[in-house]
């Protein structure tokens, strides 16, 4: 799996969340995400609301699935990685993973995620 990262680190001398996402270090991607002061970057902050009183209607393109599955592998393993003693209910838990994978896949200039074996197929 890969994806470009780009963006200031939070601190000088610090390694880039492109350098802590290349060597696997989960632990200090959070930190580095917690460190950032987007306001001081000029990152609007957003609030979005969902509905969810009635059922939310599943996807149907295949490639919108394909995409959401990778995601959901990259949640599941900053999970493992940040917060494995957390339950699947657990908001805190599930805010942390989040915040650290729109950091590091969602950042401006982001690549997709892809997967190895796909882009070697």
């Amino acid at each position: 799996m890969s994806a470009s990262v780009t963006g200031p680190t939070s601190h000088d001398g610090e390694p880039t969340a492109a350098a802590l996402l290349e060597a696997g270090d989960i632990v200090g991607l959070m930190r580095a995400c917690h460190d950032r002061r987007l306001e001081r970057e000029g990152i609007p902050m957003v609030l979005g609301l969902a509905d969810e009183r009635r059922a939310i209607p599943a996807p149907t393109d295949s490639a919108q699935i394909a995409e959401g599955n990778r995601f959901a592998d990259v949640f599941d393993r900053y999970s493992a990685a940040l917060v494995p003693w957390a339950r699947d209910e657990d908001e805190g838990a599930v805010i942390t993973a989040m915040q650290v994978l729109a950091y590091t896949h969602f950042a401006p200039a982001a690549a997709p995620i892809t997967d190895a074996r796909e882009a070697s197929a």
